[in-house]
């Protein structure tokens, strides 16, 4: 007999709510989660829809046609409204299902973080002052701030990294003009 290959996904369910008593039932719905052969669950309560959420592994069987992110969705949503029954946590709809092959998920776990910086940090980053920082600002291409704080702007050094390598920078001060 073949063995049938499988292939792994998280996914991640998050409900409209509030959902009344959802906080004191999220360890009874771990235990459902796993009773019904789902791995790895992690709740949550509040969210952008204000409701449970649950993120867990789900392992679908890999043949012709299936194996599929979409089966591996529909899969989660049935363990999970089943094990909400069980529980008792009632919500008012799905808000959202994100789903992601494992291989995926591993390779979005390993990004560094986006980092951030002020004027300060520019102008160690670029090796100038923080007057020069001030004049490459109005520079064509530089990268206009993420947000402005009352501590000043602040930039993503993603963006800022993508124009010092653009930046074509001479060495030395500018001559100053000749007067006549």
């Amino acid at each position: 007999m073949a063995k049938v290959r499988r292939a792994a996904f998280s996914v991640d369910i998050e409900t409209w709510g509030p959902s009344p008593g959802a906080e004191d039932a999220l360890a009874d719905l771990v235990d459902a989660l796993a009773a019904l052969g789902f791995r790895g669950a992690v709740t949550s309560v509040g969210g952008l829809a204000g409701g449970a959420g649950v993120t867990f592994s789900v392992d679908v069987g890999v043949s012709a046609g299936t194996g599929s992110p979409a089966e591996a969705a529909r899969s989660a949503l049935v363990a999970f409204e089943t094990a909400c029954e069980q529980v008792g946590i009632a919500h008012r709809g799905i808000a959202r299902v994100d789903v992601m092959a494992d291989a995926y998920l591993d390779r979005w776990l390993a990004q560094e973080p986006e980092r951030y910086a002020g004027v300060s940090e520019i102008a160690a980053l670029f090796g100038v002052s923080r007057q020069r920082v001030a004049e490459l600002r109005a520079k064509p291409g530089f990268p206009a701030p993420v947000a402005e704080l009352s501590s000043g702007p602040v930039w993503k050094v993603s963006s800022l990294n993508r124009f010092l390598q653009e930046w074509e920078r001479r060495p030395g001060r500018p001559r100053r003009a000749q007067s006549a």
